[in-house]
């Protein structure tokens, strides 16, 4: 689509640009994509004819995303005034011999139009007269002033409206009508219509800027070639709203394909931009697995191999042992004073003792069952607690705590005392005996 000019010798510098909206960051891009250089509109005009835009994706300015554009956009950069925007239709590609067709067709049109030349202009003149007034109405003061000067009809008119009605008070008879219109409209057919093609028109600006029934009858009516009908067939529905006659429901029908073509198109070309979203969003997630699992190769070629020590291994083996008994151990946990039935019965100490009687001078021995504090008070080999392993309350963690070894009394201590003690000791590496006897200087005599 091209913005016409009223003036075609003006001096201009077109640009072309892609343009559209990064899918990732959401910002505004032009990309500059031809340059039609400084010159007169109307050598700008010829040049479109032989110029193809190749669509390609333009890389966003602010992250550098690539892209497919939106639209095609036009501007003239001495004036900064954007011609046109032309959105890009990715689900109407032609095929190279269609296209190649088309393009030998607009070559041509100056030869095919001189061939029905005469037939065009009397269907156009006759189309004129039976909508005089509105017709006139249509023309613009320099199209009017051509008109009268073509009939030597001076005139002292200043505005359109006043030329207007001197063209309709003057200009009466047919042929004065048919004289006056095809000089009016002969800028309007050869120096818009002719010389910009079919190719190049968009019917609804046009109608806007020519008036509508103008814009009709060329859409109707203009000489095109077979591989240019579907052109005229896409602008029927585009300026054909209301008819009457015969042709009415045809009209009618061609304008409701021609809107839910459009539809479909808006729809397809959300659809390809939706597209480019998803495709910025997987690469970006193909960036953080890739850079995930770089991370995750260099953490392994990175890794230290450290050797563990012995005494960590046993504490892990004896811990998980402990976990596998309490899950076997169902229900609440009975306080009552009775043996517990574990398998270190009868119980030695766990931890390496060497051979002979040790001295016990300066430990701390936590009892553990039972009530031994008035026995505990007689020892003066070492420091003695005691706790009735009932409860665990503070006093029971502050035993834990000071303990440097622990004593269990299998017979008067509760599972779930036994069990916190065994997870201490083993916690802190501290040795703990079991033992079913009950007077104090024996079992320091057994644990020596």
């Amino acid at each position: 689509m091209y913005v016409r000019r009223k003036t075609m010798n003006e001096t201009v510098h077109v640009k072309v640009y892609l343009a559209g909206r990064c899918p990732r960051c959401n910002r505004y891009n032009e990309q500059l994509t031809y340059d039609y250089g400084i010159k007169p509109y109307q050598e700008v005009e010829k040049e479109m004819d032989n110029v193809n835009h190749k669509i390609k994706d333009i890389s966003c300015k602010h992250c550098s995303t690539d892209f497919a554009p939106e639209s095609l956009v036009y501007k003239e950069t001495l004036t900064d005034v954007t011609l046109a925007q032309v959105a890009i239709n990715y689900d109407n590609t032609l095929d190279p011999e269609t296209s190649r067709l088309l393009k030998e067709a607009h070559d041509n049109r100056f030869e095919h139009f001189a061939k029905h030349e005469d037939a065009f202009w009397d269907g156009f003149v006759a189309y004129a007269l039976q909508n005089w007034r509105d017709s006139i109405n249509e023309l613009q003061p320099h199209e009017l002033l051509a008109g009268l000067h073509a009939l030597d009809i001076p005139t002292n008119a200043r505005t359109a409206t006043q030329l207007r009605r001197e063209v309709l008070n003057k200009v009466k008879t047919t042929e004065q009508k048919a004289k006056f219109w095809r000089s009016a409209n002969h800028d309007y057919v050869y120096n818009q219509l002719l010389d910009i093609g079919a190719m190049g028109w968009h019917a609804e600006s046009d109608a806007k800027q020519f008036g509508q029934l103008r814009t009709r009858y060329a859409v109707l009516n203009y000489p095109m070639e077979e591989v240019q009908e579907r052109l005229r067939t896409d602008m029927i529905g585009k300026v054909v709203r209301k008819d009457r006659g015969d042709n009415a429901f045809l009209f009618k029908r061609i304008a409701q394909l021609s809107d839910d073509f459009s539809r479909l198109s808006k729809k397809l070309r959300d659809r390809y931009h939706q597209m480019q979203e998803l495709r910025v969003e997987i690469d970006d997630k193909n960036k953080i697995i890739h850079e995930l699992r770089q991370a995750l190769k260099n953490e392994r070629s990175n890794k230290n191999i450290v050797s563990r020590d012995p005494d960590d291994i046993r504490k892990i083996h004896e811990l998980k042992s402990l976990v596998n008994e309490l899950i076997e151990v169902k229900g609440e946990e009975v306080k009552e004073k009775k043996e517990a039935v574990i398998e270190e019965t009868p119980i030695e100490t766990e931890s390496a003792q060497p051979a002979g009687k040790r001295s016990l001078e300066g430990k701390t021995i936590g009892i553990i069952g039972g009530n031994r504090s008035e026995q505990a008070e007689q020892i003066t080999e070492c420091n003695i607690l005691t706790h009735g392993g009932a409860d665990q309350d503070h006093e029971f963690d502050a035993l834990l705590n000071e303990s440097d070894e622990l004593v269990i009394l299998t017979k008067f201590v509760s599972h779930a005392a036994m069990w916190r003690a065994k997870a201490h000791a083993i916690t802190e590496g501290k040795p703990i005996h079991y033992t079913k006897s009950i007077n104090i200087h024996r079992i320091l005599d057994e644990i020596k």
